[in-house]
Protein backbone atom coordinates (compact mmCIF):
# COMPACT_ATOMS: atom_id res chain seq x y z
CA UNK A 1 0.00 0.00 0.00
CA UNK A 2 3.16 2.23 0.91
CA UNK A 3 4.18 1.95 -2.83
CA UNK A 4 1.14 2.51 -4.39
CA UNK A 5 1.02 5.82 -2.31
CA UNK A 6 4.22 6.78 -3.41
CA UNK A 7 3.80 6.21 -6.68
CA UNK A 8 0.60 8.20 -7.32
CA UNK A 9 2.47 10.82 -5.26
CA UNK A 10 5.67 10.80 -7.59
CA UNK A 11 2.97 10.91 -10.46
CA UNK A 12 0.77 13.74 -8.74
CA UNK A 13 4.14 15.72 -9.23
CA UNK A 14 5.36 14.97 -12.27
CA UNK A 15 1.82 15.97 -13.49
CA UNK A 16 1.76 19.26 -11.42
CA UNK A 17 5.54 20.02 -12.62
CA UNK A 18 4.30 19.69 -16.16
CA UNK A 19 1.43 21.58 -15.95
CA UNK A 20 3.49 24.60 -14.65
CA UNK A 21 5.90 23.88 -17.29
CA UNK A 22 2.97 24.27 -19.87
CA UNK A 23 2.05 27.23 -18.50
CA UNK A 24 5.66 28.77 -18.83
CA UNK A 25 6.12 27.56 -22.14
CA UNK A 26 2.81 29.09 -23.33
CA UNK A 27 3.66 32.39 -21.36
CA UNK A 28 7.63 32.88 -23.06
CA UNK A 29 5.70 31.39 -26.44
CA UNK A 30 3.17 34.91 -26.00
CA UNK A 31 6.00 37.23 -24.97
CA UNK A 32 8.18 36.06 -28.12
CA UNK A 33 5.75 36.79 -30.36
CA UNK A 34 4.46 40.11 -28.66
CA UNK A 35 8.04 41.16 -28.61
CA UNK A 36 8.65 40.14 -32.63
CA UNK A 37 4.88 42.20 -33.47
CA UNK A 38 6.79 44.87 -31.38
CA UNK A 39 9.77 44.97 -33.06
CA UNK A 40 7.95 44.50 -36.54
CA UNK A 41 5.73 47.38 -36.11
CA UNK A 42 8.56 49.94 -34.61
CA UNK A 43 10.45 48.91 -38.13
CA UNK A 44 7.68 49.83 -39.90
CA UNK A 45 7.31 53.00 -38.23
CA UNK A 46 10.96 54.20 -38.59
CA UNK A 47 10.58 53.06 -42.13
CA UNK A 48 7.63 55.14 -42.80
CA UNK A 49 9.24 58.16 -40.84
CA UNK A 50 12.35 57.94 -42.75
CA UNK A 51 10.71 57.80 -46.38
CA UNK A 52 8.36 60.34 -45.14
CA UNK A 53 11.81 62.52 -44.65
CA UNK A 54 12.90 61.84 -47.81
CA UNK A 55 9.78 62.98 -49.27
CA UNK A 56 10.04 66.17 -47.99
CA UNK A 57 13.61 66.59 -48.99
CA UNK A 58 12.73 66.13 -52.77
CA UNK A 59 9.67 68.40 -52.24
CA UNK A 60 11.57 71.35 -50.64
CA UNK A 61 14.39 70.49 -54.20
CA UNK A 62 11.37 70.52 -56.54
CA UNK A 63 9.92 73.85 -54.75
CA UNK A 64 13.89 75.58 -55.24
CA UNK A 65 13.92 74.61 -58.59
CA UNK A 66 10.36 76.01 -59.39
CA UNK A 67 11.63 79.30 -58.04
CA UNK A 68 14.53 79.34 -59.87
CA UNK A 69 12.75 78.34 -63.06
CA UNK A 70 10.09 81.50 -62.52
CA UNK A 71 12.70 83.87 -62.69
CA UNK A 72 14.73 82.25 -65.43
CA UNK A 73 10.85 82.80 -67.25
CA UNK A 74 10.37 85.93 -65.68
CA UNK A 75 13.40 87.72 -66.86
CA UNK A 76 12.75 87.02 -70.25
Amino acid sequence: MINYKKIINNLTNLFQISLLTTKDIKQEIRNLIQFKKEKNINQLNNSLSSDLEEIKNKINKLKLEIQKLKKLVGKR
